[in-house]
């Protein structure tokens, strides 16, 4: 595992083993001695005692704590609001989100909100700009994937609609990275969280918006996780596989906050609307179903994919390496124990039609016009169908 280390990205990245015993210190740079945090949290955490071991950490370093540990899987607008509400209702002056990217992207809207923003549903979509006078705020990701701890953007919900907010008042002001939250995390959930990573590395090293820069972390952080994400499934308390993998999915959420995501998000997101599929696993087998569109409409991108995947490319054609990468991350996911059937979801092919059709739909067109691969509608329905028809 690599060595503590902090890098002043457009997120400051603090790494380390038991990092998290350190954030009062971080919180008093910020936000001054005896600070008023807003602890924002979900209920699994709370009942699993990291939410405790934060307030400790807060708590000892003289700083006052209230805590909201209700946030769900794809957060609410209204929960956002609610936390918007207490801040100001209790005066607080910094915000630490800790947990996964729903947590975190409820957590950085509501502190951007907290002084001067309006309901958080009137930012949907880029409706309206953000306010630039939020308070000062930390991200404590407890998985290993969603990259929300570097990116602006913040991903919520309505009752109908998946939505998203976007703007540079979104970043966090820290990022503390410490392997020894996501160590309590099961085997599959590992694995979908490491594997939502990437798919954000990997569409970030092909979409439309691609650099050279943005492709070099891209890139690496697929290596990484080739490397060491079956390590953790397998072996949990692996500290070194979880920092390995930690780092990773930061490199890739810095990637894709940079180029845009692709096809695969489109189509996970449609499957978590309509059917509740979990994050991580939906668009890692929306990529395992487009993966040869791309591949043949980015040759020299997948090519380079090809071999972060492990694929020996030496003495191949671009459109060679490329063609291999699809069969290379299919088997990694088998590796991996993802199970590639929704059938638990109750989803067929009779519902291809309905889930392309929402991938049309605003949040997720702009995402599905990046990808490399120009798709009609016909061509994303047949890409779903393809996914559904999985086994």
């Amino acid at each position: 595992m690599p060595q503590p280390f902090t890098w002043n990205a457009p997120v400051t990245i603090a790494f380390g083993e038991n990092r998290l015993e350190r954030i009062g210190r971080d919180v008093g740079k910020l936000a001054g001695e005896n600070a008023h945090v807003m602890l924002v949290s979900d209920p699994l955490l709370a009942r699993a005692g990291l939410v405790g071991r934060a307030e400790a950490a807060l708590g000892g370093a003289g700083h006052r704590v209230t805590c909201y540990a209700e946030i769900r899987s794809d957060p609410l607008s209204s929960s956002i609001d609610d936390i918007v509400a207490l801040i100001r209702r209790e005066g607080a002056t910094c915000v630490v989100a800790l947990g996964g990217g729903s947590s975190m992207d409820a957590a950085k809207l509501a502190a951007t909100l907290a002084r001067d923003g309006d309901a958080a549903e009137s930012y949907a979509l880029g409706a309206r700009a953000l306010p630039r006078n939020g308070l000062p705020k930390i991200a404590v990701p407890t998985t290993a994937g969603t990259g929300s701890e570097v990116t602006r953007t913040a991903v919520f919900s309505t009752p109908e609609h998946k939505l998203w907010a976007w703007g540079a008042e979104l970043l966090f002001d820290l990022a503390l990275l410490d392997p020894t939250l996501t160590v309590g995390m099961p085997p599959h959930l590992t694995a979908a969280t490491g594997l939502d990573a990437s798919v954000h590395a990997i569409e970030a090293a092909t979409n439309q918006r691609r650099n050279p820069i943005s492709s070099a972390l891209a890139l690496g952080a697929v290596r990484s996780l080739r490397r060491w994400l079956a390590v953790a499934v397998a072996e949990p308390d692996n500290l070194e596989a979880r920092g390995e993998v930690l780092i990773a999915a930061t490199d890739a959420g810095m990637a894709f906050d940079v180029t845009g995501l692709g096809i695969a998000h489109a189509i996970g997101h449609a499957l978590g609307e309509t059917a509740g599929v979990h994050h991580g696993r939906a668009v890692a087998l929306a990529l395992n179903a487009t993966m040869a569109n791309g591949a043949q409409a980015a040759p020299d991108a997948y090519a380079q994919v090809a071999e972060a995947l492990g694929v020996d490319t030496r003495g191949m054609a671009p459109h060679e390496a490329a063609a291999a990468a699809p069969a290379a991350y299919d088997a990694w996911l088998r590796e991996v124990g993802l199970k590639l059937s929704l059938d638990d979801h109750g989803l067929g092919a009779g519902d291809a039609s309905r889930i392309a059709a929402l991938c049309a739909e605003p949040a997720n067109k702009t995402i599905m016009d990046n990808d490399s691969f120009a798709y009609t509608s016909e061509a994303i329905e047949a890409a779903v169908a393809r996914l559904l028809a999985a086994a």
